[in-house]
């Protein structure tokens, strides 16, 4: 079984990287002929756009990986099968599932590294990334289309502080119903501040009705809250830092999005069960790759006279069909139809017991 499994991780490899190879240059390809017109327009330095990709490509990479191993396991299955390999080895007694033992190992391997580098990397990487593409590749474009009101603003502020508003008027520079969250080095809780509107006056942030409490370890309320019909709050975030909206789930490792989301319980409950899909479903993409090997494998070994390109083609199918289904999982739960934990992890169970049932039926 050795040998076996070397034949079959060595078949399945080869294909991964080159797909991974291909798509990641064609994504990155069509990225830049999205906004060809905008670098030619405004004379983007090549500098700056080779900054972005290079930054960007950590993202790309975990969407890409997913339909990468599809196509791959599809493409070394349906060689085997089109050769009666599969049928010598099921012959000799070896089962199915042990056959697909070497991917099902490669498809958990390709998920703890998805979760790993979606915890590690891409954090900082797509916040770099989201600055360059900012203030260097959309700089001109920004200013020809700024949104007036933005609603729901939720920022990482310096000096450990959160900041949500319910609006943001780019035009006025004012904030509405606006909730800060202060922490100390342990991301304790350590204050919290609200005020019914702020106004931006030139240098620093004028609030308006504001009350303000302190908060010691255990979430306690210590003395009295305070209150102020106007307070200068020294904050360094600027205008542009709301304007930007520079709050993304994919920014946030999976602990900090935890946090972020225990600060803002009550706030709005629109927000936060939101957050919460987006939570959930930091895990349950990890296990998209593991997922979709086991339900492109029974197609794979479907003998028809098409072979391995009509494997490809049934693959791409499946894959489309599985992203389908997950984008509208997920908006049913950002939207309230279904519960956070579900809407999440509802394509992976659906997918995961159909891809067992058909490969059982093959077995």
């Amino acid at each position: 079984m050795k040998i076996i499994d070397r034949y079959l991780v060595k078949g399945f490899l080869g294909p991964l990287v080159w797909c991974l190879f291909i798509f990641t240059v064609m994504a990155v390809i069509i990225d830049i002929f999205s906004f060809i017109d905008d670098i030619v327009k405004f004379k983007i330095p090549i500098s700056s756009i080779a900054a972005f990709e290079i930054y960007y490509t950590p993202t790309i990479f975990v969407q890409i990986a997913p339909m990468a191993a599809l196509l791959s396991a599809i493409f070394v299955l349906s060689n085997l099968n089109k050769n009666n390999e599969i049928t010598a080895m099921k012959s000799s007694g070896i089962s199915l599932w042990r056959i697909m033992t070497p991917l099902i190992i490669i498809g958990l391997l390709m998920s703890v590294f998805i979760f790993i580098v979606n915890e590690k990397v891409i954090p900082t990487s797509s916040r770099i990334a989201s600055v360059i593409r900012r203030d260097e590749l959309e700089k001109e474009k920004r200013k020809e289309n700024l949104a007036k009101v933005i609603n729901n603003i939720a920022i990482y502020g310096a000096g450990n502080k959160i900041i949500f508003a319910r609006n943001y008027d780019t035009e006025k520079k004012t904030l509405g119903d606006v909730i800060i969250h202060e922490h100390d080095k342990s991301e304790n809780l350590i204050s919290k501040t609200t005020a019914q509107s702020g106004v931006w006056t030139g240098y620093g942030w004028r609030f308006y009705k504001v009350t303000m409490w302190n908060i010691d370890n255990s979430g306690k309320i210590l003395g009295e809250p305070q209150f102020f019909k106007q307070k200068m709050i020294i904050l360094k975030e600027k205008p542009r830092d709301f304007a930007n909206r520079e709050w993304r789930s994919e920014y946030m490792s999976y602990r900090e999005l935890k946090r972020y989301i225990n600060n803002f319980r009550g706030v709005s409950i629109k927000v936060v069960r939101g957050l919460f899909v987006d939570l959930y479903y930091k895990v349950a993409f990890s296990l998209i790759s593991l997922i979709i090997i086991l339900i492109g494998a029974p197609f794979a070994l479907i003998t028809t006279r098409g072979g391995v390109l009509i494997g490809v083609g049934m693959s791409i199918a499946i894959g489309l069909l599985y992203y389908a289904f997950i984008a509208i999982s997920l908006a049913f739960g950002k939207a309230g139809f279904l519960p956070p934990v579900l809407s999440a992890w509802l394509g992976n169970i659906v997918f995961g017991i159909v891809g067992i049932y058909l490969i059982n039926k093959r077995a």
